[in-house]
Parts: C-alpha cells; sequence; structure tokens
C-alpha cells in the first residue's frame, strides 16, 4: 500500500475504504478529522494533513467526525479488535477486569462492551467465563484431576469451579469427568392430548423433555442419551413436575416455569432464558429474539440455540416463528408446535373470559 502523500491524497478523493484504519486526515478551517471513506464533502489539498494516529490529531486539536465516526471501530476494526481482545482474555492467567480490557484496546470500558455485544451477543465477563469453563471440561478429559482442572483454568478455589461451571455442565466436574457415572435421574412417562410425554430430571432440574406416540422408543431415547447414568422411574419432586407439565398440556394454567439441569453454552443459555420470557399466547421471530438479544445479525444462531433445546416446554421454543408466521420446525413435529400456540392462545381467552365474569 502507497503511503506517500500523494497517494493518501489520492484515497481521500475517492473514499477508498481500504485505507480506513491506516490513516486519518483533518482538514484545518473545520477542525474536524475524518476516515478516508468519509461520505462528507471532500476538502481542498492545501486545508488537509495526513496524520497515521487519532490520537495525534486530537493533540493537535482535531475532533472526531460525527458521520464517519473515526474515533470508533469500523466494521473490519471491531471484528479485529474483538478477535484480539478474545485472544487477550484466553491467554490471561485469570479473569481480566473491563478497564485492562479497555487500556488494552484503547478504548472507554462502555465502548468494549458495546464491541462485544455487537460482535459476540456477550459481555466480556460472560466470554471470559465461556473459555475459562471450556479450558476446565478440556482438563478434565485429559485426565487430570478436579484440583488440578481447576488451576489449569485458572480457578482460585473449588466454590468458584462449582459456582460457574455447575449451571453450563449441567452437572458437577466430577460427574462429568466420568461422563455421567453415577449420576441419578429419575423419569416418567405419561399420557397428555399431544400423544405420550417424557420428564427425566435430577433433584436439581428437568434434563429432558420427549413427546412422541411411541412411549417405549421415548424410553430407548433417554436410556441412550444418559447411558452412564442411574435411571429410575420417578418419584418427589420428579413427579411432582411430571404432573404440572401433564396439567399444562391438558390447557390448565399457569405455565409452570420449572427448573431446568442441563448443558449450555452461554449463547444457548441467553437464548434460552430470554424464550422463557415470551409470554404466554404470543410468539417471537427469530430475528427479534436475535435483536433484543444485542445480536442482529445471530438470526441463524437463535435457530440453533432453539433447535438444540433438550428441555421443550421448560424451554418454550414453540413461541419462536418464522418472520413470515410460519410454524417453521419443531422437534416433535409441527402439528405439536400448532396445537401448543392453539391451547396457550385458547388457555388465555378463557381466563380472561372468567376474570371478566368475576
Amino acid at each position: 500500500m502507497d503511503l506517500r502523500d500523494d497517494a493518501l491524497w489520492r484515497a481521500v478523493l475517492e473514499r477508498d475504504a481500504s485505507y480506513d484504519g491506516v490513516f486519518y486526515y483533518g482538514v484545518s478551517t473545520t477542525g474536524v478529522y475524518c476516515r478516508p471513506s468519509c461520505p462528507s464533502r471532500k476538502p481542498k489539498r492545501e486545508n488537509t494533513v495526513f496524520s497515521f494516529s487519532c490520537q495525534a490529531l486530537e493533540e493537535a486539536g482535531y475532533r472526531p467526525c460525527r458521520r464517519c465516526r473515526p474515533d470508533q471501530p469500523g466494521p473490519c476494526d471491531a471484528v479485529d479488535t474483538v478477535v484480539q481482545l478474545c485472544r487477550f482474555i484466553e491467554e490471561a492467567d485469570g479473569i481480566l477486569s473491563i478497564s485492562a480490557l479497555a487500556d488494552r484496546a484503547a478504548m472507554s470500558e462502555s465502548a468494549v462492551s458495546r464491541l462485544f455485544k455487537s460482535a459476540l451477543g456477550i459481555t466480556p465477563r460472560e466470554y471470559a467465563d465461556a473459555h475459562r469453563s471450556e479450558r476446565f471440561r478440556k482438563a478434565l478429559r485429559s485426565g487430570s484431576g478436579v484440583l488440578g482442572a481447576m488451576y489449569e483454568a485458572g480457578y482460585g478455589s473449588t466454590s468458584r469451579v462449582y459456582e460457574n461451571t455447575g449451571g453450563r455442565l449441567g452437572m458437577t466436574p466430577k460427574t462429568y469427568q466420568r461422563h455421567g457415572s453415577g449420576r441419578s435421574i429419575g423419569y416418567e412417562v405419561v399420557s397428555t392430548p399431544l400423544g405420550h410425554l417424557l420428564v427425566a430430571a435430577t433433584d436439581d432440574g428437568v434434563c429432558a423433555v420427549k413427546l412422541g406416540d411411541d412411549p417405549d422408543a421415548l424410553v430407548r431415547q433417554m436410556e441412550h442419551e444418559f447411558s452412564a447414568a442411574q435411571l429410575y422411574h420417578a418419584l418427589g419432586p420428579v413427579s411432582e413436575w411430571v404432573t404440572q407439565l401433564a396439567d399444562y398440556l391438558a390447557g390448565k394454567l399457569p405455565w409452570p416455569e420449572l427448573p431446568y439441569d442441563m448443558r449450555a453454552t452461554a449463547f444457548q443459555r441467553k437464548v434460552w432464558d430470554y424464550l422463557r420470557r415470551i409470554p404466554i399466547g404470543s410468539t417471537k421471530h427469530y430475528s427479534e429474539v436475535a435483536a433484543e438479544l444485542g445480536q442482529p445479525t445471530a438470526t441463524r444462531a437463535v435457530a440453533r440455540a432453539c433447535a438444540t433445546n433438550p428441555v421443550a416446554l421448560i424451554v418454550p421454543c414453540h413461541r419462536v416463528v418464522g418472520k413470515n408466521g410460519s410454524l417453521t420446525g419443531y422437534r416433535w413435529g409441527i402439528d405439536r408446535k400448532k396445537a401448543l400456540l392453539e391451547m396457550e392462545s385458547h388457555s388465555i381467552e378463557e381466563s380472561a373470559d372468567r376474570t371478566r365474569r368475576a
């Protein structure tokens, strides 16, 4: 790339975006500095100065243009900055503060947070937690004991390990290391208006919900999924949760907001938690969910998070539909998705009628 003054001036005249981030130009008559691709009115050559640093121009008294915002990362700059900060987080011995990341990027703390939310849909802290959890899992798989894996991943105490990995692993670290061996999971299969319902759960929450026409096939699927666990017919709270879900499928409100115990990435958990906040009788488009999570380009990722949801009904992915209102896909069949939405809508109407009569 030619960096002589005449080449830089040509880049300004042609609004050449390939030079964005390489240099900036200031206009002496306005006191403003811009990117080469800035769409504002072209300056005169004699009023133009060039610099390879925003800081140098600001120290000379220039202020950033409000149109091209040269002091903020552009699309390509933003990706590069996030990638560099992610590597910085991964190489750190512990969890970095937001101020440390801001210093590294020469940006404000709020700008760093916005950058991560825009590019990844999560905060820097959530990225750091997810990365540390993954390091911990890899250490466990390699044969390290829990204490060795803990220190290798950068945890300072066992309480921090269980606090930060329990929800993501869906089980304690020792159990995960043993591929779920010894995990006690209760299950029950009942008949509902939408077919047979299988619910499997630990004492901490539901870990699988399945709908189908063949109860034996549902049990076989669960046995394959939890092949290393100790399975038993449900008792206690598990049986109670099954009853609540069966009543719900029979059209009885309210929707049971039951606890779940399953593995999830930071983004999956963010999507699933959002789905649980969609009101009964309402639907959202995949693109709406992505936008409201602060990541409008992540529509496909939202769809994947819905498709990989192992606890249907507990996480109501049936309330997300296509932008044109189409039901798109559903693990337990489009007919069941349609029936669920119609049942919820009908239950809400009946509840409203009872309230009015009262």
